[in-house]
């Protein structure tokens, strides 16, 4: 019996060392998945060119502008990067984690988000091997564990491990000063080379794309941002669809109501989205939508005063600044919505025909 046990016991050992080598490393359970699910994803990772890569000192490849990282949406080759990424539409190369590279042409960018789709020019057999990345179904979790994945030289897959600092961040883009909403903030530094490339979760589903672009200095030490999944499935339909992405427009400012700011204000309602201004012949002017008349200070801050407040859109309730962008970006350019405002202690509903964002 004692032989037998010992038998077993060598056998079991040496089952478990060839059927699982990495515990032979010295590695944690959690460590040993980690590389697993990294080693699964690595086949979904493109690098990304439009310029001719330089090359410094002891040969390692610096990436210019034209130079960063994306990732495979389907078996159709089409593949997501930042608009950034971009600066040649007329010589862009894609290397894939096989180190095969291909040319690829830009179906449309959506400079609004900095995002950019390519499709690969490779034949079909290339095409049905291509591993694509699944989206997220859920929003990610303020300190759920992230990674951002990358392919910045085109000569190897990257991957750095963070956490989620913070969702929903509203943030204005130094290049031309539009607002994105719904940006994802990682303790994850972000580089030119990895900016394209996928945050995944421990699932390995992708919750946004690193990019580069919030940082006036083009990068802050342990600070990264990501576009969310959701607006990234947004526009890539959109553009894989159309080829560009068609904004419905209210031709208004928005500012989140809050149950303070209401206090402060003595507004009539504790949530919702305040009109802080109007564009002269907009939408929400032609519709009678009025935006604040004055500015109330108090210490540094500016409150605008006298706008009217949103708190629903066709029915569906607004409880915030982004609520209302949601939804009006489920809508198309000339539809006509229904805008429930709050002007003074009187609710009104007013009819809009949208535009088309400028």
């Amino acid at each position: 019996m004692v032989k037998c046990i010992s038998k077993c016991t060598l056998f079991s050992v040496f089952f478990a060392v060839f059927l699982n080598p990495l515990s032979c490393m010295g590695l944690t359970a959690d460590e040993q998945y980690t590389v697993s699910l990294c080693e699964k994803l690595s086949g979904g990772i493109v690098n990304v060119t439009s310029t001719a890569v330089a090359l410094e000192s002891y040969s390692d490849p610096v990436p210019h502008k034209g130079s960063g990282s994306g990732f495979i949406l389907d078996h159709l080759g089409h593949i997501l990067t930042n608009h950034h990424v971009i600066s040649d539409v007329y010589s862009i190369e894609v290397v894939l984690s096989s180190g095969c590279k291909w040319p690829a042409r830009l179906v449309g960018t959506d400079g609004e988000t900095d995002l950019a789709i390519l499709e690969l020019r490779a034949p079909e057999k290339e095409l049905e091997s291509l591993v694509p990345m699944q989206l997220a179904a859920t929003k990610p979790a303020i300190g759920q564990k992230v990674f951002a994945l990358g392919n910045p030289f085109g000569t190897g897959y990257t991957v750095s491990q963070g956490v989620i600092s913070t969702i929903e961040r509203s943030i204005s883009r130094p290049d031309n000063g539009r607002i994105v909403h719904g940006v994802i903030q990682t303790d994850i530094g972000i580089n030119s080379g990895t900016s394209g490339g996928p945050l995944v979760d421990s699932s390995g589903r992708v919750v946004g794309i690193n990019t580069l672009i919030f940082s006036p200095s083009k990068h802050i030490p342990g600070v990264g941002f990501a576009i969310s999944f959701e607006t990234v499935e947004w526009v890539a339909s959109q553009i894989i669809s159309r080829g560009y992405v068609a904004r419905a427009w209210l031709g208004a400012d928005l500012q989140n109501v809050t149950p303070a700011l209401a206090k402060l204000l003595d507004l009539p309602v504790e949530k919702g989205a305040i009109i802080t201004d109007v564009t002269h012949g907009g939408p929400a002017h032609r519709a009678g939508i009025k935006g604040g008349k004055k500015e109330l200070r108090l210490g540094n801050r500016l409150y605008p005063v006298g706008g009217d407040i949103i708190v629903a859109i066709d029915g569906e309730e607004v409880e915030s600044d982004i609520a209302a962008i949601r939804i009006l970006l489920t809508k198309e350019p000339e539809e006509e919505v229904m805008v429930s405002i709050y002007r003074g202690e009187r609710l009104k509903r007013l009819k809009v025909r949208l535009g088309k964002k400028p």
